[in-house]
């Protein structure tokens, strides 16, 4: 038994689709339902669409209360409950195919293609059907059957184009106000030069409307290529109604037949041009979300290698800090004019490691960083201390060739050496696995133009040749457990700062070069 909220819907669609009959009957056959603009199918479809099989029974009451109201055709009319029935069964057809491919209100292109081939195949089946039937019961003469399968055709054609997807789309209706909030502007505009268009065609020059009807393609465009399809759609209903006053008024002198056929030829333009915007859009929106997810998680993938060059660098600060706090409690103890020196070293080297943390956070919270000029007998220095222990158990030589007569460099420093911090180890885990005997790693800097170039050159095997164009795509690695995030994370990082890393095979011996192009600093103060 269907529920209480079944037939509620029920009633309230029977409603719509009489008034809308009735709204919409114009230039009728015989006074039959052969008009060449049914808004109501529409409608019907829609219903059908969420309410599905059961809904058939509403769409079949809904045909025959019409003919009953608003062409007052007798209650137990044969010919109106047979063409009522067959409405009925051929869009409940018709909606559960749209139900079983998933059709939603923002298709791409090929599905809003197959909702409209699907559309064209039943609204023509419908009418034709219905001209058949009103035949075989000598409701309609012959000689007008063509025509009004033409008639009918456009009709439920248009209606369905017009309606049916907004309808389907109405639960969303939410995020559609939300957009045309932060764009009401232009939307006001569009409305208003789509208004002014159908006027000046539909009311001062009604009597050439077939000629100028084509103006009417150009806010179309301009409203599908904008909106997408929710304003495409929008925009062919809002010239739909238009017409249907200017019609209804006597201002059109067309032939209404002909102006719903031009008005198909629009429909379609804007569904599929606003089906193919929609979709650029999803996949924007799309590539904006994976971009902000992987950069997140690059983000927070720099921390394993940012700790490891904190640790170094907030180790040398926090114990100065801790040696002059011990000083400066034995100067305490009995008093000594070196007391406020030692404390002020104190001071000085809680602040270095507090802009330490600084940067860490500046960096998590917007991802950029802060360039400075930055000396070039640090970089080394910095990285030789921290991979000591290692270089010395894996019997790697690490020799640095940095030229004091070079600029300075614009670089965060922290994050220059987290870039030099990896590479290094990259070379180390490759010197590793070649097993051979002990290894070499070379780091040199030369002047080029306003970049200076700093390389780190490795003994071990070199980059695998299926991998090293991609060498820099997040999780590409033939390292062992690797995650394949260093590389692209120490490039945004250079990036960032405006400088690159660039990969350099080595040609004459087995191994890597990887090349640091960093920008030159403004101002070269040594």
């Amino acid at each position: 038994m269907p529920g209480s909220g079944h037939l509620l819907r029920a009633a309230l669609f029977i409603t719509a689709y009489v008034f809308i009959d009735w709204l919409s009957y114009l230039q009728p056959v015989l006074q039959l339902g052969i008009t060449p603009w049914n808004p109501q199918t529409g409608v019907a479809l829609a219903f059908l669409f969420w309410e599905g099989r059961r809904g058939a029974v509403a769409v079949a009451a809904a045909a025959l209360l019409s003919e009953i109201v608003v062409r007052d055709v007798p209650a137990g009319s044969i010919a109106a409950i047979t063409t009522s029935i067959w409405i009925a069964i051929a869009y409940t057809a018709l909606a559960e195919v749209l139900r079983r491919k998933r059709t939603s209100f923002l298709p791409s292109p090929g599905d809003a293609a197959r909702f409209v081939g699907a559309c064209l195949v039943a609204t023509l089946l419908v009418g034709a059907g219905f001209i058949a039937i009103m035949l075989a019961m000598g409701a309609l003469p012959e000689e007008v059957a063509l025509g009004g399968v033409a008639r009918y055709w456009v009709g439920d054609f248009n209606g369905v184009l017009t309606l049916t997807p907004l309808l389907i789309w109405a639960p969303q209706w939410r995020a559609g106000l939300a957009a045309l909030r932060a764009q009401w502007r232009e939307a006001l505009l569009q409305m208003a030069v789509l208004g002014v268009t159908i006027w000046i065609i539909f009311g001062l020059l009604s009597d050439q409307a077939l000629r100028f009807f084509y103006p009417l393609f150009v806010p179309m465009i301009w409203i599908a290529l904008r909106w997408g399809i929710v304003g495409a759609v929008v925009g062919a209903l809002a010239i739909q109604i238009g017409l249907a006053l200017m019609v209804n008024e006597g201002g059109v002198a067309a032939p209404l037949l002909d102006l719903q056929f031009l008005m198909l030829t629009l429909n379609l333009t804007a569904l599929l041009l606003g089906a193919t915007v929609s979709e650029r859009q999803r996949a924007q929106e799309q590539l904006r979300e994976r971009d902000a997810a992987l950069a997140r998680a690059m983000r927070f993938a720099t921390a394993g290698e940012m700790a490891s060059a904190l640790t170094h660098e907030l180790n040398q600060p926090i114990t100065a800090l801790v040696s002059y706090l011990r000083a400066a409690e034995m100067l305490a103890a009995q008093p000594d004019a070196r007391l406020p020196e030692t404390l002020g070293k104190a001071g000085r080297e809680a602040l270095r490691a507090s802009e330490v943390l600084r940067r860490l956070r500046d960096f998590y919270s917007t991802g950029q960083a802060a360039c400075a000029p930055l000396s070039r007998a640090t970089l080394c220095e910095v990285v030789i201390t921290a991979l000591q222990e290692r270089l010395r158990r894996e019997r790697v030589q690490l020799t640095c060739s940095v030229d004091a007569s070079l600029p300075l460099v614009a670089a965060e420093p922290t994050q220059l050496e987290i870039v030099l911090h990896n590479l290094v180890s990259n070379a180390l885990d490759s010197i590793a696995t070649s097993g051979g005997a002990a290894g070499r790693i070379d780091i040199a800097a030369v002047h080029r133009g306003d970049e200076v170039l700093l390389s780190v050159t490795d003994s071990g095997p070199g980059v695998a040749t299926e991998i090293a164009p991609r060498i820099f795509e997040p999780f590409i690695t033939n390292k062992p457990g690797g995650m394949g995030l260093g590389l692209a994370i120490s490039r945004s990082l250079l990036r960032a700062q405006g400088g690159d890393l660039d990969y350099q095979p080595i040609d004459a011996t087995d191994g890597a070069r990887f090349v640091l192009r960093l920008p030159v600093a403004v101002r070269d103060a040594k």
